[in-house]
């Protein structure tokens, strides 16, 4: 989850830095920014052919690296990162994401069945994905200090989708409680990276928005697989 030092300094005590000598963003330029960044992972889900997959799984793995250190050259040459190259790549790295989905959201919407449970699982995403975004935002608690333990159960959490690719026998009868697990923790995720939203500042304000971005497409994975499960299966990782 990338984030500069210096604003994780700032995260914990705002008042130790001058304020007249930060430029802050606004929520609502963090909030267009996602906007476009959930229209092109649409854009790439429905529109791009399914044998892109390959390429967009490494597309997206390589700008998940080159995005923060592009985002420090910017700054180091005073550009403003969401308005130039740094920005760009972002919708890039979201329309990556939707080419990645592309297989499974194009198969579902072949029926009429697989379309409804798409369709449920896109708007519960959004109920929760807005329910603890706005919490993130709205909460006086200091989200920041639960950040080391759900980076351990997202480490956690990796492990067991590794293994799982390869002991699938073994944890087939799992898939529920793993998706369960994956929700709540992505959910959790949202509310704090929503906070650390709401006191970022330019200079981080792209990569504050890819991090949220990020929770909400492994939300919307895991809470798809969820509703895959009751319905006669689940996606294989």
């Amino acid at each position: 989850m990338p984030y500069s030092e210096n604003s994780s300094r700032y995260y914990r005590n705002p008042s130790i830095i001058d304020l007249k000598k930060v430029k802050t963003v606004s929520l609502s330029q963090i909030m267009g920014l996602l906007s476009f960044m959930f229209l092109a992972m649409a854009a790439g889900a429905f529109l791009v052919p399914t044998s892109y997959f390959m390429l967009a799984v490494i597309l997206e793995f390589v700008l998940l690296f080159t995005i923060p250190v592009l985002n420090r050259r910017a700054l180091a040459r005073g550009d403003e990162p969401a308005s130039g190259l740094t920005g760009g790549l972002a919708l890039l790295f979201a329309a990556c994401a939707g080419v990645v989905l592309g297989p499974l959201v194009q198969s579902l919407t072949e029926t009429s069945a697989g379309l409804a449970v798409l369709g449920q699982a896109a708007l519960v995403t959004f109920i929760i994905f807005a329910a603890f975004g706005a919490y993130g935002l709205m909460t006086q608690r200091n989200l920041s200090s639960m950040a080391k333990a759900l980076f351990i159960a997202l480490l956690v959490l990796v492990g067991i989708m590794v293994l799982s690719m390869f002991f699938s026998s073994f944890f087939s009868p799992f898939g529920l409680l793993i998706g369960i697990g994956g929700s709540i923790l992505f959910s959790l995720m949202t509310a704090l990276d929503f906070q650390r939203a709401k006191y970022s500042t330019a200079d981080n304000a792209v990569l504050v928005t890819l991090s949220i971005f990020l929770d909400f497409v492994n939300l919307f994975t895991f809470i798809l697989d969820i509703f895959l499960i009751f319905n006669g299966g689940g996606r294989k990782r």
